[in-house]
């Protein structure tokens, strides 16, 4: 009996201290199993098998962490951004996990059962985002990890105090289009749903952001959200873009946009024709002196290859950027756009 009780204690002791070390380990953005952090009567109430539960620390002080719960059961209730499901496959975990982003715990160092993984960067930018909406919304109880937030696909964020939802990002830049609150009786505007919240847009006011930008996050869009905007967006394009594809059309004959072109010393990308002229621009002078021009004698040019989508919005993009006054490019920058982005998600 006596050696029963010895045996307890020092696995007590080497548990305490295994506790401790994990403490000591404990970095920002790793996720703990814990017991919950109750009195004993909360926990008598809670099953054996769900006391001890995942936390993602975001803060560590000297005897303890500020960390946010997880659970493996969906939380559909809760707004876009007071969670975050993290995939379980990526971390060689099994199951799905939801975090609460609504209430901080505090975790003592008793309370560490095992250590489980850490969280990269791009997800800890995804939370943080998540975290900003909350604060920004009077949950100032909430703790931020400090890091940048990353802008996806559905965000709704504010740039020089005008709202834009987002429907398309890469490396360096966002893509959006205008949104607003309200709508005056005289504008023909669509409305769409976004975390129970309504905004109004035409789908046709675009801008393109630099990721590095300073940029304001304000809503979130769920899956379904952003597959109904996607739906309508296209719906709108084909009502309202009827120029845009007898432009196609009338290329196709011919020509096809981003086609490359022998042009004495240099090369000229053809970009659209008009009255029976062709049009495009210097792929070595374009960003020196901005113009579209005619591309004389086409037909008898020895086409050498042609640029990609990604390429060619590029190229639009820099026009547009450096305020060319021209219909026609503006039209071929949407097109592009749409056909470069109609396939994302």
């Amino acid at each position: 009996m006596i050696k029963q009780i010895f045996n307890i204690l020092i696995r007590k002791i080497k548990f305490r201290q295994r506790q401790k070390d994990m403490f000591n380990k404990t970095q920002i953005g790793d996720m703990l199993w814990c017991m919950m952090p109750l009195s004993k009567k909360e926990l008598s109430k809670i099953e054996k098998n769900h006391r001890i539960r995942p936390y993602l620390v975001v803060r560590k002080e000297k005897n303890f962490l500020l960390g946010y719960q997880s659970s493996s059961k969906n939380r559909e209730q809760m707004n876009n951004y007071e969670t975050y499901c993290i995939n379980g496959g990526k971390y060689k975990n099994a199951k799905d996990s939801w975090l609460d982003l609504t209430s901080i715990n505090k975790i003592k160092m008793k309370d560490i059962q095992l250590e489980f993984f850490k969280l990269n960067e791009i997800q800890i930018k995804k939370i943080e985002k998540r975290i900003c909406i909350g604060k920004n919304r009077g949950n100032t109880q909430l703790i931020r990890f400090n890091a940048s937030i990353y802008i996806e696909e559905g965000d709704v964020i504010k740039k020089d105090k005008k709202l834009y939802y987002v429907y398309a990002e890469d490396n360096v830049n966002i893509y959006c289009f205008r949104i607003q609150k309200k709508r005056k009786e005289e504008q023909k505007l669509e409305k769409i749903k976004i975390n129970r919240k309504t905004y109004y847009t035409n789908f046709k006011e675009l801008r393109t952001i630099k990721r590095n930008d300073e940029i304001e996050i304000s809503n979130i869009a769920s899956k379904e959200e952003i597959l109904l905007i996607l739906g309508q967006k296209k719906s709108l394009k084909e009502k309202a873009y009827p120029k845009i594809e007898e432009i196609e059309r009338r290329e196709k004959d011919k020509f096809e946009i981003g086609s490359i072109f022998e042009y004495g010393n240099s090369t000229v990308m053809y970009l659209y024709s008009k009255n029976s002229r062709h049009y495009g621009v210097d792929l070595l002078w374009y960003s020196i002196k901005t113009r579209i021009f005619e591309i004389k004698g086409i037909e008898q040019r020895k086409l050498i290859g042609t640029k990609n989508l990604e390429e060619i919005n590029k190229i639009l993009e820099f026009l547009i950027e450096k305020n060319i006054q021209n219909s026609e490019i503006k039209k071929i920058y949407q097109y592009v756009r749409d056909l470069l982005f109609s396939s994302v998600k």
